[in-house]
């Protein structure tokens, strides 16, 4: 879309120099790749390059009657890079709508399959100083954290609670802080896990594997 400027000491506009915003930059942007002209064939509402991607998630997803398969090969992306942009944009898909799959992830892969979340987590050290703090991910093995404020003060053996998403269970494990940032993040591996609470965080997690698409082993 060409706009033009006006000036007043002629009283004529003049052209400017602009970038127009296509749907090839914002499959650019969903892939981290430069798209070929042939893949720009998903219609690009007016609004910034964000939303802009959300919509053209949104327009593939009803197109194709939320299969997910199907809508990622419209925008030209992976199934795993639409089901992250899902969750990034908090799209909800029916179960009744995933007719695909991303295939069967293995008891090894289950090890590192992280959950988005964002919840609440306390720390406690060996002497019993307390730390609030932010998951942003969770798994079976462990979660990822921020606002760490004093890391070197949580390096020990810790008493790791919090809130179990989705439900009315308060998680309490043992854990270890083993990477920290100096922007506050970190990550914690835990330790112990009572084993009534390990199942139903493995409960937990294969649901959420299974909402993104993937199989559990038989």
């Amino acid at each position: 879309m060409r706009w033009r400027r006006y000036d007043r000491t002629r009283g004529r506009g003049t052209s400017a120099s602009y970038r127009q915003l296509t749907a090839t930059l914002v499959l650019e942007e969903l892939t981290g790749e430069r798209q070929s002209q042939a893949q720009t064939r998903v219609a690009v509402p007016l609004g910034n390059l964000e939303n802009m991607e959300e919509q053209m998630i949104i327009r593939a997803l009803e197109k194709t009657g939320g299969h997910r398969a199907q809508a990622a090969e419209e925008l030209g992306i992976s199934r795993r890079t639409l089901s992250r942009k899902l969750r990034e944009y908090g799209i909800d898909v029916a179960a009744g709508e995933r007719s695909t799959t991303l295939g069967t992830i293995s008891e090894e892969q289950q090890k590192f399959f992280r959950a988005r979340v964002s919840l609440a987590v306390t720390l406690r050290n060996a002497q019993g100083k307390e730390l609030q703090v932010k998951a942003l991910n969770l798994s079976t093995g462990g979660m990822g954290l921020d606002e760490i404020s004093d890391a070197a003060a949580f390096a020990g053996l810790l008493d790791v609670s919090f809130l179990l998403p989705d439900s009315e269970t308060v998680m309490q494990a043992k854990g270890r802080l083993v990477w920290a940032d100096v922007g506050g993040r970190a990550g914690l591996r835990f330790v112990v896990v009572e084993p009534r609470l390990f199942e139903q965080l493995q409960h937990w997690t294969n649901l959420k594997m299974k909402n993104e698409g993937w199989e559990l082993p038989s």
